[in-house]
């Protein structure tokens, strides 16, 4: 939260003075002192409050004042949210290769989980896409905003064979909204960004690299996250027999993201997973959308002032 009149708490200065108003207040003075034969029954006679409740009225009088002092400062409670020009592209390599369980519980649920929490973190607004690649690539999810839509596409992944990396990347830009539609961004790569994970290398379809320059070329940055492991390892789940090379092109995955701005991280657990992603939508560029609450602060200073002149009343009226 912050105010645009900050100055106008300068008035806290006059705090002390009117505790000190209020507690010369509470001194009678000398002529109201009364002489009575009978203390016993002057006693009786005088309802008695706590020495504690009395101050209730001053007390919820001083809370009034200070709620007025927050509105009077004008206070502005601040929002993160997405441009609507921009697009995020998920694109997630579902080879049968995501099976290994290095990184537990395996390459492919950690994945799946690492992107739940990525797309229920962002801000309100925001447009994303899924897309797979095996040996060939597919759009799941176009651009959007229903989260739940992204939540069941995600949940539904399901693994084949293959890695086209390149063709992931294809994909992904045609999704992505055009550069002419971002012309107007001082940064036009800011609106339009691909998340790529893997954890093979390529084996089919057009040379990421090539990709990776068309979408330069296109304005779209590339942050490419390699899971697993750069050396081979068992891959669990495949007929007996059969093997498959478990490690990632950790070279052609940095130069992917250097080719087209982005970072490449690599990630052995699902926390580092979790983590990478949270930092690359913390390093993406949104909006901050300011709405002043003053309201709330008034509306709150003048129930306390009418509680506290209620109470007030009321003791007058009992003593």
């Amino acid at each position: 939260m912050s105010f645009v009149w900050p100055w106008v708490f300068l008035g806290l200065l006059l705090l002390p003075l009117l505790v000190w108003v209020y507690r010369r207040s509470l001194r009678p003075p000398a002529e109201s002192v009364v002489f009575h034969p009978n203390v016993s029954l002057l006693q009786k006679a005088t309802t008695h409050t706590s020495s504690y409740t009395r101050h209730i009225p001053a007390v919820l009088f001083l809370g009034a004042l200070l709620l007025a002092l927050l509105a009077l400062a004008r206070p502005t409670s601040s929002l993160l949210e997405a441009d609507p020009r921009a697009g995020i592209i998920l694109a997630v390599d579902i080879s049968r290769s995501m099976q290994a369980t290095d990184v537990l519980p395996s390459r492919f649920e950690a994945a799946r989980s690492a992107l739940r929490t990525f797309v229920n973190e962002l801000p309100q607004g925001a447009r994303v896409g899924l897309v797979t690649f095996s040996n060939n690539a597919t759009l799941v999810v176009p651009l959007t905003t229903n989260r739940q839509r992204l939540q069941d596409a995600i949940d539904l992944l399901q693994l084949d064979l293959g890695t086209a990396i390149g063709e992931g990347i294809m994909e992904s830009l045609a999704a992505l909204p055009r550069l002419e539609e971002r012309r107007g961004a001082s940064d036009p790569k800011s609106l339009a960004t691909i998340i790529l994970l893997t954890d093979g290398r390529n084996l089919a379809g057009i040379d990421p690299l090539d990709a990776a320059n068309q979408a330069n070329r296109q304005q779209v940055r590339i942050h490419t996250i390699g899971i697993g492991r750069v050396s081979n390892g068992p891959v669990p789940g495949l007929p007996e027999g059969y093997q498959m090379a478990a490690a990632f092109d950790e070279k052609t995955l940095r130069a992917i993201a250097q080719i087209t701005g982005g970072e490449y991280q690599p990630v052995n657990s699902l926390s580092k997973l979790e983590q990478t992603y949270r930092a690359l939508r913390q390093k993406m560029t949104w909006r901050v959308h300011k709405d002043e609450i003053s309201a709330l602060f008034a509306l709150g200073a003048g129930v306390l002032l009418m509680l506290s002149m209620g109470l007030a009343q009321f003791r007058r009226r009992v003593v």
